[in-house]
This record gives C-alpha cells, sequence and structure tokens, in this order.
C-alpha cells in the first residue's frame, strides 16, 4: 500500500504545480501584445501536461480550463483574419482601378514626371494598406511594367534626343569654325561681332549633349576673345572709336550674360535631378546618410542657382546703361 500512497501523493503535487503554470500562462496571455503570442503562452502551458502523472479529474479540470482559452483566442484569430481579409478585399477593390489607369498613363501621357511621381504614390499606398499576399503581388508587378514603359519611353527619347543633338552638334561646329577663321583674319570688326552673335544666338535653347555645347561655345568664346584683342589693337593705332567699343563691350556683357544663363540652366535640370533622386531614395526607405548628403547636395545648388541669378541681373543692369549711352552719347 505504500508505494500506491506515494504515487497519490506524486499525482496531487503534479497537480498544484500544473494549476500554478495553468494560472500563470493564463495571465500571461491575457496580457500579450498579440494574439498569436498569447496562444503561444497556452502552448507552452500545453508542453507541461505531457508525461505527467495526474488524476482523470484533475487532468480534465485543468485541460478543460486550457482548451477553454484556446477557443477563446482562435476565435478571436479567426474574426481578425476575417476583418483583416474583408479590410484586404475593399482595399484591392480600390487599389485596382486606380493601378490600372496609372498603368495607362505609363503608356500615352505626355507628362511622364507627373506619371512617375503618381505611381510612387501608390507604390507608398500599397506599402502601407492591408492587403492579401497575391493581390499585394498583383498590384507591385502591374507598378513595375508601368514604371517599365516610363523608362523605355525616356530610353526612346534619349534616342531621338541623341540624333537631334548630333545634327546639331555639326551644323553649329560649321558656323562656329567659319566664325573663329573670320575673327582671324576680317577687318569688318562689326559685321564679324554680329555674326558671332548671330551664332551665339544658334545656342539657347538648341538641343545639344552638353559636352559638345561646352567645346563649341568654348571655341566661340575664343573667336569673341581674338575679335576682342584684334580690336584693342585696332584701337591702339587708329583713332578710337567709341561707338564700336561700346557695342563690343555689349557683346561680351551678351556674352557673359548667355554663359551664366547656360550654367544655370544647367545647374537648375540637375537641381530637377537630384530632387527626382531625393523621391525615389526617400520613398524607397534608402538610409539617412544617404538622404542627407541628397539635401546637402541640393542646397548647395540653389545656392549656385541664386548666386548666378543676381550676377545675371547685375549685367543686364550694366548692358541697359551701355545701350542707354549708346543711344543718347550726352548721358
Amino acid at each position: 500500500m505504500e508505494p500506491e500512497k506515494w504515487s497519490d501523493d506524486e499525482a496531487r503535487l503534479n497537480y498544484e504545480n500544473l494549476k500554478s503554470i495553468l494560472e500563470t500562462g493564463l495571465a500571461n496571455a491575457s496580457q500579450a501584445e498579440s494574439l498569436h503570442d498569447a496562444k503561444g503562452h497556452l502552448i507552452d502551458v500545453q508542453n507541461h501536461f505531457k508525461g505527467l502523472r495526474l488524476r482523470r479529474e484533475d487532468r480534465e479540470e485543468l485541460y478543460g480550463r486550457l482548451q477553454e482559452a484556446f477557443a477563446n483566442i482562435n476565435r478571436k484569430i479567426e474574426e481578425d483574419r476575417l476583418n483583416f481579409e474583408n479590410e484586404a478585399f475593399a482595399n484591392y477593390a480600390d487599389l485596382k482601378p486606380v493601378v490600372a489607369d496609372a498603368a495607362g498613363r505609363a503608356v500615352d501621357s505626355e507628362d511622364m514626371k507627373a506619371t512617375w511621381d503618381l505611381l510612387l504614390d501608390l507604390q507608398g499606398r500599397i506599402r502601407s494598406s492591408k492587403l492579401l499576399r497575391e493581390h499585394r503581388d498583383e498590384l507591385y508587378a502591374s507598378l513595375q511594367d508601368a514604371f517599365g514603359m516610363i523608362k523605355l519611353r525616356r530610353d526612346e527619347e534619349r534616342k531621338v534626343f541623341d540624333q537631334e543633338a548630333q545634327h546639331n552638334y555639326t551644323r553649329l561646329k560649321s558656323l562656329v569654325e567659319k566664325g573663329l577663321k573670320q575673327a582671324e583674319e576680317t577687318h569688318e570688326y562689326k559685321e564679324t561681332r554680329e555674326f558671332l552673335k548671330k551664332i551665339q544666338s544658334e545656342f539657347r535653347g538648341i538641343k545639344m549633349v552638353h559636352d559638345q555645347r561646352e567645346e563649341l561655345y568654348s571655341r566661340l568664346q575664343t573667336a569673341f576673345d581674338i575679335l576682342g584683342k584684334r580690336l584693342d589693337d585696332f584701337f591702339r593705332h587708329k583713332k578710337k572709336n567709341w561707338e564700336v567699343k561700346m557695342q563690343f563691350t555689349l557683346s561680351r556683357i551678351s556674352v557673359d550674360i548667355f554663359e551664366l544663363q547656360t550654367a544655370l540652366e544647367k545647374e537648375e535640370s540637375y537641381l530637377k535631378e537630384l530632387e527626382d533622386q531625393l523621391e525615389i531614395t526617400a520613398s524607397a526607405g534608402k538610409e539617412r546618410e544617404v538622404i542627407t548628403g541628397l539635401q546637402a547636395r541640393i542646397n548647395s545648388t540653389r545656392r549656385g542657382i541664386e548666386q548666378k541669378r543676381r550676377q545675371i541681373d547685375t549685367l543686364e543692369v550694366g548692358k541697359n546703361e551701355l545701350q542707354n549711352r549708346l543711344e543718347d552719347p550726352d548721358l
């Protein structure tokens, strides 16, 4: 009889220990941050039942309480799942036509920048919306196709640009070479100056690769410099022609203004590229260091743009004053 009595004591002790574990597990489950964490606490308690000797009524009592807790959590999990699916289907129904419309714009919209921004905005909305995985993958795939279409259209535009730019380069190169030769040889200073100004006007708004533009404009500047030196020599040996001198000064100011405007257009284009890059980088969730570096470059470029605008304004004032003096030498 003694071994049987000892076994009953062991079962009672197991009951008391397991009951304490169950109470702790139920308390932890009720305070868990998520239902899945709560279920994990119950599973931990359930594992303590394995191989543990208990009287039948004690096991049924404790296991019944545990199963009731499991049922409550599973019911809440199922409710959350159904609520999530309902919200996810509603979000999918809202987003699908919007994404389809944006994909259509990627094919034929004239404003590709606005369409690109729209795609980025939709990308963020999809990322932050509750969706089923297959729906999220479907919408993301449509966006990626749209992004790809925009990139393809930009590549095609670039090809057209390159062809036109090469044609413009060939045509302007011939004019610049002719102007340079005329600046070196002719004594028709006024006519040569007007010819160089005409060539200069050809650069404004023309499509051309930056390096080729710089190359030709540098040679045109050389032609202005050569003509200016020859005029200086002319003024040293002949009676000073005040009007010609003033006209040449105006030309030089115009060159300076044009150079600044060309540089300004380049910096404004570069600023736009930086701002687009910052927007894409920020939406992609890149490191803060990368974003900070882009912002610093944007701020520096903006300061350079403002400085050039002030220089242009100053030169324009001087140019107007000289033109007024030419119209009325007594001023």
